[in-house]
């Protein structure tokens, strides 16, 4: 401030510190005020910590998710239930091969496995499908599908029958409207679901029945209108 000439500030400044200050206008403030040189030490200089609009100190920032890298390199037990989540921009790893699962891998897509004990992770982003029937061959022992950016616009109930081992699925970012009811139901070990940037306009229960184990539910980017009461009583763990 001794630097700069005292009516140098333009436009309405308000102190935040120190405390004997806080809340006055810097322009009505007197520069003894400011530098009190009779004081060695202003022990009110301190800034006082950032509140929210309640009063209290704000939430400390969620910590992201563990990485793709780290998501690719793990393995996972079924019955070890963590909190964390692959993202769904994460890249399917090139795991470890076994010939007679990746002979039942798509053509139109990519697949690996992380561990002997684990499915495949099968990556079908980007590839064009207008719908889950054209995923040929039907994938063997999918644990991770990973369909985002395709152009499917409706999931029948049919879709899931052999994909019972499924413990993540991306369908973010296609087309979707219509997810018939009971569509999920043979998903009890899924615990990620990603539903995002689709065109769905109503929530029902019926819609996410089978999902007891589903920790993680993106919804976001739909053109939601409505939601049916108890539409997510079915998902206890979300």
């Amino acid at each position: 401030l001794e630097l700069n000439s005292y009516s140098a500030l333009i436009g309405r400044v308000v102190c935040e510190a120190p405390l004997r200050l806080q809340g006055n206008d810097l322009n009505e403030t007197s520069k003894y005020d400011l530098c009190p040189w009779k004081m060695d030490n202003d022990l009110s200089l301190v800034a006082p910590p950032a509140q929210g609009a309640s009063g209290l100190p704000p939430t400390p920032a969620f910590q992201h998710p563990r990485s793709p890298t780290s998501a690719s390199n793990q393995s996972n037990p079924r019955g070890n239930l963590q909190r964390t989540r692959p993202s769904a921009n994460s890249v399917v790893p090139n795991g470890s091969s076994d010939p007679l699962l990746l002979a039942g891998c798509p053509t139109a897509c990519s697949c690996s496995i992380n561990s002997p004990e684990s499915g495949l992770q099968i990556n079908c982003r980007g590839s064009k499908l207008e719908s889950m029937a054209d995923l040929q061959p039907r994938p063997v022992q999918a644990q991770e599908l990973f369909l985002r950016q395709n152009n499917i616009e409706i999931i029948r109930k049919t879709h899931f029958l052999d994909y019972s081992r499924l413990t993540l699925l991306d369908l973010g970012n296609n087309a979707i409207r219509l997810i018939e009811n009971n569509t999920f139901l043979n998903l009890t070990d899924l615990r990620w679901l990603y539903l995002d940037n689709n065109n769905l306009e109503t929530l029902m229960p019926d819609m996410f029945a089978g999902l007891q184990n589903t920790e993680y539910l993106n919804l976001e980017f739909n053109l939601i209108q409505l939601i049916l009461p108890g539409t997510f009583n079915g998902i206890p763990n979300l």
